[in-house]
């Protein structure tokens, strides 16, 4: 099924791309290039931020990706705030459930905070991780918005992650285990062994430009509810209690 919550994809394209795009693979090419090429702005605008919060994860979405998409910088509470997004059928017990539209910000706050204390953040750096990408602020490029996010989060507590040496498959299968179950800790314990400490920025740029598959989780298996649907409201109580 194409994601489609506009439901205006055989007129503009997906998700009403500046270039109307419609081919998937054509969608991809053209939204990596447009990050590639929007990198550098964005990883100098948080290293200038004193404070990193919602608005800049919302300014570094909009940096990285407004030349593609006309949207970009906008949440999906903004946007959609009909619908609720999940990785998988939601009828499906492994399905990802993703963060309801009027709960995102409070969602991403959360991670934030939580990485404002170094050392938790050095020890939970899963945890943190986890929260953003269950927030899943927008319609796309969440995987590469949220990287460089969590990048700058991570350098300013003295390390990072080598993430040349993770695996696409196994780092989107254990983030997808990570949401569904946090208080498991899967995704901390994933990236242990790949924590590098760090003194510079200067070569992210190459590193994250040579990361295939941070799309993962927009646009592999990505389907889309009614809120007003009551098995749908009913997922989300349950998730709740868990």
């Amino acid at each position: 099924m194409i994601f489609d919550p506009f439901g205006d994809f055989d007129t503009v394209g997906y998700l009403r791309n500046t270039l109307q795009l419609k081919d998937p693979e054509e969608v991809k090419r053209a939204e990596h290039l447009a990050f590639e090429a929007s990198i550098d702005g964005a990883l100098s605008y948080l290293a200038r931020k004193k404070t990193l919060d919602y608005p800049a994860i919302l300014k570094v979405h909009e940096i990285l990706f407004s030349d593609f998409y006309p949207w970009a910088g906008k949440d999906r509470n903004e946007l959609v705030p009909h619908l609720a997004v999940f990785k998988g059928s939601h009828d499906n017990p492994r399905h990802t459930v993703f963060e309801r539209p009027d709960n995102i910000r409070m969602a991403a706050e959360y991670a934030l905070r939580l990485a404002t204390s170094k050392s938790y953040l050095r020890e939970n750096h899963g945890e943190v991780m986890g929260l953003l990408a269950f927030a899943h602020p927008f319609l796309d490029g969440n995987g590469r918005t949220i990287l460089l996010v969590f990048m700058e989060l991570a350098f300013r507590a003295g390390f990072a992650i080598d993430w040349s040496r993770t695996n696409k498959h196994d780092y989107l299968r254990i983030l997808s285990e990570e949401i569904r179950e946090p208080a498991k800790k899967f995704l901390s314990r994933y990236l242990e062994p790949f924590v590098v400490t760090i003194a510079s920025r200067d070569d992210w740029p190459d590193i994250i430009g040579g990361i295939r598959g941070l799309d993962g989780l927009d646009k592999e298996n990505i389907s889309y509810e009614s809120l007003d649907d009551p098995e749908i409201q009913q997922i989300y109580l349950t998730y709740r209690s868990e």
